[in-house]
């Protein structure tokens, strides 16, 4: 399916409702689609005898490429990793295995997973209570702790100062070519922060599995509590503190500013469960800067108007609010 013509939704759901029967014994008798992702299609659907309902996700070719065996691997062991999770208490659902495989395929190629459904809201990024982000917290940290016992994979990514600034040298070029101004000297600013950035605070953090993508879509929140943390597809080895800046911008950053007492309620949280040393916190924003400050300060991102954009406020907060996070954090 690499370079595939058009591809028609309903065929693929009409393919994957025949497979869920084939392979599972159950029936769809409805099915609501989501909105949220990029190419990926999700639906929930819902499945007799027993009247509940699951999640579907129909991997599109274009987003993972998983015509390729070690792309396909991947998601296979993200998976894998998710279900070892729930087998052990952690509040994620449970992935639904056939054949020995995670990803199940239709008869045409199509290629899909299935996951119970978790029930409950999303909370707009920055809006989380104290309550949520201590719970947020806490789940996060019980995370981290039950994947320390599985194998680690290579690592993904390592914090490197010339590659970030190879990058950002890149995205003001651009920047500049098309005259974009405000851009310019954000980029100016973030490419001297990096400059000055003493790369030896990293030796310190430890290597191990990140769910990457710990954002504030993918906490689905219930009756004032976490029922579910979800979307799983982008776990790698690398820094489990870089899911720790993540999930605290994407619940305590709102107007223009990080609320203190969220993140306290965070740390708290995770501390039931992970050691937050000194140092932590200020190391986690600095290296999730060298992450996603090369994603988002981009012209592309400046023009749009869908997610990017909160991703794209954090940063500049981040980079002219620099100097000012060692005094933010110096009690973590």
């Amino acid at each position: 399916m690499n370079g595939t013509p058009e591809i028609r939704i309903d065929q693929v759901l009409d393919e994957i409702i025949t497979s869920i029967h084939m392979q599972f014994g159950m029936s769809v008798v409805g099915t609501s689609i989501l909105t949220k992702g990029w190419l990926n299609v999700k639906w929930r659907c819902d499945i007799q005898p027993d009247s509940r309902s699951v999640f579907v996700k129909y991997y599109h070719p274009d987003r993972y490429k998983l015509h390729l065996p070690e792309r396909r691997a991947k998601i296979e062991r993200t998976l894998f990793l998710q279900q070892r999770l729930h087998e052990q208490g952690f509040t994620c659902p449970r992935v639904y295995e056939g054949n020995g495989a995670y990803i199940q395929e239709t008869p045409s190629g199509f290629l899909f997973a299935m996951m119970d459904w978790v029930q409950g809201n999303v909370r707009e990024a920055g809006k989380m209570s104290r309550s949520d982000m201590y719970d947020f917290g806490q789940k996060t940290g019980r995370m981290h702790q039950l994947l320390c016992d599985e194998e680690l994979d290579a690592s993904a990514w390592h914090p490197n100062q010339t590659a970030c600034l190879a990058d950002l040298q890149s995205n003001l070029k651009q920047a500049r070519d098309e005259q974009c101004h405000p851009l310019i000297e954000l980029l100016e600013q973030a490419i001297h922060h990096v400059e000055m950035l003493d790369f030896r605070i990293f030796e310190e953090s430890r290597i191990g599995w990140t769910h990457w993508d710990l954002w504030a879509d993918n906490v689905i929140v219930d009756e004032n509590k976490i029922a579910g943390i979800v979307d799983f597809d982008r776990m790698a080895v690398a820094y489990p503190e870089i899911d720790v800046a993540r999930a605290i911008l994407s619940g305590a950053f709102d107007a223009g500013g990080i609320r203190v007492d969220a993140v306290q309620a965070f740390i708290a949280g995770y501390r039931e469960h992970m050691e937050v040393p000194t140092g932590l916190i200020l190391r986690s924003f600095k290296m999730l800067y060298l992450i996603e400050s090369i994603w988002w300060l981009r012209t592309p991102v400046l023009r749009d108007t869908a997610v990017p954009k909160r991703f794209l406020e954090e940063m500049i907060w981040l980079t002219q609010h620099w100097d000012e996070l060692p005094y933010l954090f110096s009690d973590y």
